[in-house]
């Protein structure tokens, strides 16, 4: 994966400079960090978190194998909790009361978008992540996952169903039957489609019951195991389908996927066909699925085609999903639109499938890049959705082309901070109260229907910027910079609406500007007439809450919300921010936290971070948009941990502070007024630290005579002094962290190292830690190199555990299902072996996210009884070379323990490298 450079602003590019020191080393912020205070809280600062330590009690999103699924009890999962959606289905303005802002769109073409799994319930301590914003555009998402390493049945992450339905986009998870030669196996499908004995299907029940429980929509069914596939799985599928929109309650989701036909093969029609509408509609014309997403290879006459088939068998042909697979080349993927468009773009045969267009964030390197590249791939070309685009033949034009905006603004409250869901720092009230870097795609807001339309007056001239180094609540604002003339407006169009006004409804705006700027609201009422509601203030360079009387309007209905902004002066130059809309209707009651609890709590080996799980208890929720999690210093200033929509949070590599044997948590929650109730509070205990742990690795423990070693302490981070002590070297004692020494006589040498600080000393010590032998004076020999290997898996023979110790790091061996894995290298003989490297995915051209974390290594002589001889917890690199105590042994075992650095279970390894020498 490629993260997104941290590069937006000069501004940015500060905190930048800052965060990765902190990052990278694990350094722990000065205690006289800056303090804030606003709403007479007093903020510390909360310095960034440590991105080298990962606790392993850090919730991780659900996926399933069938047979796991059917006895999964949602009391017995320990992430459950985690993993639940808390944001109900929002409203969707009327199709009929939207109106179309170019000439080519359509109310009735409709978008399914795809996103790939693999995230962290509620995100993480790190910037980097796809924040999509563009909802206005799709109609639904579909969580797009599913392998044969990660599990076959995999729902919505709940930051990602939040995000949908604050904007009215129901999410279905997925259900992938993944081809044999990607590890697919029809026991996995037989296991789905079995019958009780009543002929009911178990797992329709059981996948009833998850989206309910975990607050999504329904799934997306893709079923393209081929193995053994015969006419019957059809007929199954079908009746299985058929059974779970029964049984489900209404607004429950089914999409099939274009791939396997009524005869039972797989057989993609890239169209509805006589071949795959038994999954839409039966011979009875009783409905099945709800949709259908068709497959990328359509042509001339597929969609056409498809269309009359729809309207012959009384489908409504916008419920079927032309696929376009942008996975790879984005806004650069050619598609010949005039197969897609029914004599015109404001008509089109069916609605529009997107695979991947995650693209727009896996192809970028800079913010910048991400905004333009959504920009581009949902808008047009021009970055303004009112102007049509200009460009023709199979050149991208643009989700705007041919779907009309969509919006939820219809009651109050409505508030939005314009939160994209990730951040450098959080910012409250306009005051920067955390240095952390997050992201938590439940906290994203609302965004602009329009990105961006503008109209202006004289020679205004503004472009607009996400802005990561402002913000009045959560992580960024809108800039909007450039020229500015005298007096002259320039009016932005931010929001579709059908909201009714109210007597008591109020309206504010939250901006900053370079220079003084009067604010005026501009709302279009549903019988075409524009009304202009006066700011109560100017805009000044702090941030400015901007109050708009709309109480004599009350009574009618509002289509549309833009804001004027006019400048006091001529200003090149110029900057506005704007970072809050609000639209509230009375005051909103305050809710406390009445009672919070420690569900889990998991300490690093130095004691020095914790990852933290936390519960509490509101005492009612129809007002809260958030809660906030605080550490309690010991001066009682408060440090912001965490921000979420859940009444459960995980806090992410807490670092400790000072020498506290406690912490104190204190969990509020804020409603959509920003004001916050009386918290709760909760305490964790540290174990005693003080004291250092010694410990240490070396470069090479096998050498010949006059060979040299370089010593290398990890001992924990209070370390403040070291003594290395090494028998028979040239160098008998040391006080450098990393000295290098030279052994010049054959034999076994003792190697020790202490540990010091003020408050007392630990030693390691190893006997016969080094060899020496002139058996290596050749230098070790990998021993692995093309020998017997035998594994607990194998996804097929094509990643088979031969491929492990043959060499070449273009191939590899793959096993799936759930870990531990392993690996089983018989070296002939028994052989001294001394240290052993492995290629992991990173090395074979796969993502960093698939580098196995956790591996150890066993040793026997005999293949029956086995000593440990590696164990590695915390690796994240592609590459890697474990080196210790000279041992023999004939059988070398590989356990992978955790495959990947998150939920997928495939165990991915290049090559298994040996060293040492024979006996």
């Amino acid at each position: 994966m490629k993260k997104i450079l941290k590069a937006k602003t000069r501004a940015v590019a500060v905190v930048l400079a800052c965060t990765l020191v902190l990052g990278m080393s694990g350094c722990k912020a000065k205690d006289d960090s800056k303090s804030v205070v606003s709403d007479k809280i007093s903020y510390t600062l909360t310095e960034e978190a440590n991105q080298e330590i990962e606790l392993p009690n850090s919730p991780i999103s659900s996926f399933w194998f069938p047979a796991e699924l059917l006895t999964w009890n949602s009391e017995e999962d320990t992430d459950f909790a985690y993993n639940v959606s808390t944001v109900p289905l929002q409203e969707r303005v009327e199709k009929d009361k939207l109106s179309t802002i170019n000439s080519t769109q359509n109310k009735d073409t409709k978008v399914m978008n795809s996103s790939t799994s693999g995230n962290a319930p509620h995100g993480k301590s790190k910037f980097s992540a796809n924040t999509f914003s563009h909802w206005q555009y799709i109609d639904t998402l579909v969580y797009w996952g599913g392998s044969a390493g990660e599990g076959i049945i995999v729902p919505p992450s709940p930051d990602v169903t939040d995000a949908a339905h604050k904007n009215g986009v129901p999410v279905l998870g997925t259900i992938f039957f993944p081809m044999l030669e990607h590890g697919g196996k029809i026991e996995w499908l037989n296991d789905f489609l079995k019958k009780d004995a009543a002929g009911n299907f178990p797992m329709a029940d059981k996948l009833i019951e998850v989206a309910d429980k975990y607050g999504f929509d329904g799934w997306f069914i893709n079923q393209e195991t081929q193995d053994s596939l015969t006419k019957d799985h059809a007929v199954l599928m079908q009746e299985f389908i058929k059974q779970c929109k029964e049984k489900a309650p209404e607004g429950f989701q089914i999409v099939w996927y274009d791939s396997m036909t009524k005869n039972g093969e797989m057989n993609w029609q890239n169209a509805l066909t006589q071949e795959n509408d038994i999954f839409m509609i039966d011979s009875a014309k009783n409905k099945v699925a709800d949709s259908m997403f068709l497959n990328f290879w359509w042509g001339r006459d597929e969609l056409k085609n498809s269309r009359e088939r729809a309207e012959q068998l009384g489908i409504d042909p916008y419920e079927l999903y032309a696929g376009v697979d942008i996975q790879a080349n984005g806004v650069m993927t050619p598609v010949e639109w005039k197969n897609f468009e029914n004599g015109s773009p404001s008509v089109t045969y069916t609605s529009l499938g997107l695979y991947c267009p995650s693209w727009s964030y896996f192809a970028a390197e800079t913010i910048d890049a991400y905004d333009k590249n959504e920009s581009r791939l949902w808008v047009n070309e021009h970055g303004n959705p009112a102007i049509d685009t200009k460009v023709s033949g199979s050149t991208w034009k643009g989700i705007s082309t041919y779907v009309v905006e969509r919006s939820v603004v219809k009651k109050a409250p409505f508030v939005t901070n314009f939160s994209m869901g990730n951040g450098y720092s959080f910012f409250i009230d306009g005051e920067k109260v955390s240095n952390r870097d997050w992201n938590n795609r439940s906290m994203a807001d609302v965004m602009p229907t329009y990105r961006w339309i503008m109209d202006s007056e004289g020679n205004n001239d503004l472009k607009v910027y996400t802005d990561y180094a402002n913000a009045y609540y959560g992580g960024n604002s809108f800039r909007f910079y450039g020229n500015m003339d005298a007096n002259k407006k320039t009016e932005i169009k931010l929001f579709a609406s059908d909201l009714a006004i109210e007597k008591s409804m109020t309206v504010s705006t939250a901006l900053k500007a370079s220079h003084k700027t009067i604010a005026n609201l501009v709302l279009t009422m549903d019988d075409g007439s524009t009304k202009v509601v006066k700011g109560d203030k100017a805009v000044s360079t702090d941030w400015t809450v901007v109050g708009f009387d709309v109480s004599k309007l009350a009574g009618k209905t509002v289509r549309n919300i833009s804001l004027s902004i006019a400048a006091k002066e001529k200003a090149s130059g110029y900057e506005l921010f704007l970072g809050n809309l609000s639209i509230l209707n009375g005051a909103l009651e305050i809710t406390d936290v009445t009672s919070a609890k420690v569900e889990g709590c998991v300490f690093d080996e130095e004691n020095m971070y914790a990852g933290v799980r936390l519960s509490y208890e509101p005492s009612g929720t129809e007002n809260i948009k958030n809660y906030e999690i605080y550490r309690i210093n010991q001066d009682n200033s408060k440090s912001l941990l965490s921000v979420t929509t859940n009444p459960c949070s995980y806090i992410d590599r807490l670092e400790r502070s000072g020498e506290s044997l406690t912490t104190t948590f204190e969990v509020v929650a804020v409603n959509y007024e920003g004001v916050r109730g009386k918290g709760a509070t909760i305490s964790i205990e540290w174990k005693d630290n003080s004291i250092p742990r010694a410990d240490f690795k070396a470069s090479i423990t096998l050498i010949p005579e006059g060979g040299s070693v370089t010593f290398e302490s990890i001992s924990t981070q209070n370390t403040e002094g070291l003594l290395w002590e090494f028998e028979g070297a040239d160098v008998t004692t040391s006080e450098e962290a990393s000295p290098t020494v030279i052994y010049q006589k054959e034999g076994t040498y003792k190697v020790s190292l202490t540990a010091k600080n003020a408050k007392g000393e630990d030693k390691k010590e190893i006997e016969g830690f080094i060899t020496v032998s002139n058996k290596a004076k050749d230098g070790l020999v990998n021993l692995a190199l093309n020998q017997n290997t035998e594994a607990s898996a194998y996804v097929n023979e094509n990643e088979a555990p031969t491929f492990a110790v043959d060499g070449d790091y273009s191939k590899k061996w793959c096993a799936t299902g759930n870990p531990p894995h392993t690996l089983t290298i018989d070296l002939g003989e028994v052989k001294t072996i001394s240290q052993i490297a492995i290629a992991h995915a990173e090395k074979g051209n796969e993502s960093p996210d698939m580098n196995t974390q956790k591996y150890k290594f066993e040793v026997s002589t005999d293949g029956n009884e086995f000593t440990e001889i590696v164990n590695i917890t915390k690796n994240k690199e592609g590459m890697t070379l474990d080196t210790f105590k000279a041992v023999d042994g004939r059988y070398v075992r590989l356990v992978v323990v955790k495959p990947t650095q998150g939920g997928d279970t495939a165990a991915r390894i290049y090559e298994v490298e040996v060293y040492g020498i024979n006996k």
